[in-house]
């Protein structure tokens, strides 16, 4: 297919004007030569004008999660058809991504490293406030292993401003006392004295499960997320990821984190095999959504990292079995889709929901999306913590 870079501040998708989610490709195939394509996930039109560049882009096709290639020059099927007709634009000497960022280490190695970061991480008064207040019990907040990541900052004197590095370097100090080094692990990264530190403002930690129930990834919400000209909060979750692209003076792409390594969006499993009936399994959006709704439903409960990613339920992992492979080897036989209810206004979640759909049924799940009043709430999470359950809509 080619390499994918993310969109950034610097380089915003001229599709939708975003700096995240979206991407760029630079395609290793014959049939786009040298071109540098964008792939918007928010924005499906055949012809769109940049408000970026003011160029006008063209669809060229609908990817396998609902994205749509762009490129900024017509087709023209009369020249050039080798090349389908686009047109050659220079790119800048790049480095690959897989260059210049550390592999992530087998998901049982990162499970060890993992819980042993968040064993000393503690839950601060206000995050637990803010859990309790939204209607999880005691025992869920238990069981969640949702830690804080907040620490009093002190004065450094040699930077002259306030750090929490000393506290980020002490506990690091104590996982590469055991584990030698943390190349390799999302969200860890060397500084330039040597020392290891991790990335990540304030915010609530949540592990990310594969089906093996090992801690593989992080996610973090922040406690203070950007927010939009309306003051709607942008980007409320991160990926607990130690990878971000720069380019220096010659065009060269590196990782600002030395000895970084990149997360990528990875989809979360909540099951708890004691408890969970196994007939029927959720799909949503969102892990603090998942937790509830696997505590509460008690069914299996698969996290998306965002509406639009349902292509990773097929992904093959290291043994050759997808998601939705481990799903049926339960004995899993329907699905139920529980995408927010702005989804009705939504045109994007609305494609994605039906591409989800047509997914799961083509692999043999009786289908079912989920409807429930708004004013109740806007995620499966809010309605289930004031004892409201779905209705399940044959799809």
């Amino acid at each position: 297919m080619g390499t994918f870079r993310d969109v950034t501040k610097q380089y915003p998708c001229p599709i939708c004007g975003k700096t995240d989610w979206c991407s760029f490709l630079q395609p290793d195939t014959a049939a786009y030569p040298g071109q540098l394509l964008c792939v918007c996930r928010r924005i499906q039109a055949s012809e769109i004008t940049s408000s970026i560049n003011g160029k006008t882009y063209y669809s060229v096709k609908e990817l396998s999660d609902g994205s749509i290639l762009y490129t900024d020059v017509k087709k023209d099927a009369e020249k050039d058809s080798h090349a389908k007709g686009y047109v050659y634009t220079p790119l800048k000497p790049s480095v690959k991504p897989e260059d210049i960022s550390n592999p992530p280490l087998p998901n049982e190695e990162l499970d060890k490293v993992y819980r042993d970061f968040m064993a000393q991480l503690s839950l601060s008064e206000k995050h637990l406030k803010k859990l309790l207040d939204d209607g999880w019990t005691k025992k869920l907040v238990k069981d969640s292993q949702i830690r804080s990541l907040s620490f009093v900052k002190k004065f450094d004197k040699d930077k002259g401003i306030y750090s929490d590095q000393y506290m980020r370097r002490r506990i690091c100090n104590a996982l590469t006392k055991k584990y030698g080094t943390l190349a390799g692990v999302p969200g860890f990264y060397q500084l330039d004295d040597g020392h290891w530190s991790f990335v990540g403002k304030s915010g609530m930690l949540i592990p990310v499960f594969d089906r093996n129930r090992k801690i593989y990834r992080l996610r973090l919400r922040l406690d203070k997320p950007e927010v939009n000209e309306k003051g709607k909060e942008m980007n409320k979750y991160k990926n607990f990821s130690s990878y971000k692209e720069e380019n220096d003076e010659n065009g060269n792409t590196y990782n600002i984190y030395n000895n970084g390594c990149r997360s990528g969006s990875n989809i979360s499993i909540y099951y708890s095999p004691t408890l969970d009936d196994t007939y029927l399994f959720y799909v949503t959006e969102g892990e603090k959504k998942a937790i509830v709704a696997n505590h509460l439903l008690k069914v299996i409960v698969i996290c998306l990292p965002g509406t639009g990613t349902y292509s990773k339920l097929t992904d093959k992992d290291s043994s050759g079995m997808s998601c939705l492979d481990y799903l049926k080897s339960l004995g899993c036989t329907a699905a139920a889709v529980a995408y927010d209810a702005d989804k009705l206004v939504n045109e994007a979640v609305q494609r994605h929901e039906k591409n989800l759909v047509k997914l799961l049924k083509e692999n043999g799940f009786t289908s079912y999306v989920t409807r429930w009043n708004a004013g109740f709430g806007k995620g499966l999470d809010d309605i289930l913590l004031l004892g409201i359950r779905p209705e399940l809509i044959p799809a």
